[in-house]
């Protein structure tokens, strides 16, 4: 991991037991799609079987199509989601979450939630399916993770918006893209005007920048100024963290 710390563990309970001691790192998330994963879950894997999982084909809007093209999407579309049987998804999720948290897991990062939108048919339609999902969901974390510890990723459509109860944190943006050079300002303007409707709902999260990128004082600054969660990320051998973040968020803190 960089630091000369010698790092000899069998599985990921000792991962993160390692991680905790050795780094003084308190909490430490788990990503997970909404669906299990990208794809959702392999319909034929005999461990997966008891959640009743089926290929479905997203079907896409039109007003979605002509926003903009997904690669991901174009995949799912092809080949297919294994879509969690919905009488069974809380079942997943508890027995994930409740796996995670046993072995020292704080809480997860629950992507790629706009998919089920496409996904409703055959399903009650995508408000039905998205709303199951959700409250599923969310009681999962509510009872495997102490202070309800979710971030949502990928939740902008409006079904999602409406069904979260208690979901604590949401991106409010686009990912950043470092190598995008006409990307930054309408990154920051979107995280802006977006979380005028979501921070009355979740507590935004304005997603990373990288500290180390010609535009890291005008995220970092930006950022700081709107007063909500966001993620700093530092290139191995690069430590421009300390400066830009004791300048923005708290001179005398250590990081």
């Amino acid at each position: 991991m960089g630091s000369g710390v010698d790092i000899n563990c069998h599985d990921l309970r000792e991962l993160v037991k390692f991680i905790k001691e050795n780094y003084g790192v308190k909490y430490i998330y788990v990503w997970h799609a909404l669906v299990g994963y990208w794809g959702g879950l392999f319909p034929s894997s005999e461990k997966m079987k008891k959640y009743n999982p089926k290929i479905t084909y997203p079907v896409q809007s039109p007003g979605n199509v002509g926003n903009i093209r997904d690669i991901a999407m174009d995949s799912l579309e092809k080949y297919g989601v294994g879509l969690i049987d919905p009488d069974k998804v809380y079942e997943f999720y508890n027995d994930l979450h409740s796996y995670l948290s046993s072995i020292g897991i704080n809480g997860v990062k629950v992507d790629v939630q706009n998919v089920v939108e496409t996904l409703g048919t055959g399903y009650g339609g995508r408000v039905s399916l998205t709303r199951r999902y959700q409250e599923a969901l969310e009681e999962s974390v509510s009872r495997n993770f102490k202070d309800n510890n979710l971030i949502c990723c990928m939740s902008h459509n409006s079904d999602s918006i409406y069904s979260s109860r208690r979901s604590a944190t949401s991106r409010a943006s686009e990912d950043f893209m470092p190598s995008e050079p006409t990307f930054q300002t309408l990154h920051v303007a979107s995280v802006a005007f977006n979380s005028l409707l979501l921070g009355e709902i979740v507590v935004p999260d304005w997603d990373m920048f990288q500290s180390d990128h010609y535009t890291a004082e005008f995220h970092g600054a930006s950022k700081s100024s709107g007063r909500m969660s966001c993620v700093c990320e530092r290139q191995v051998g690069q430590n421009m963290i300390s400066k830009y973040l004791r300048s923005w968020y708290c001179p005398t803190a250590q990081y």
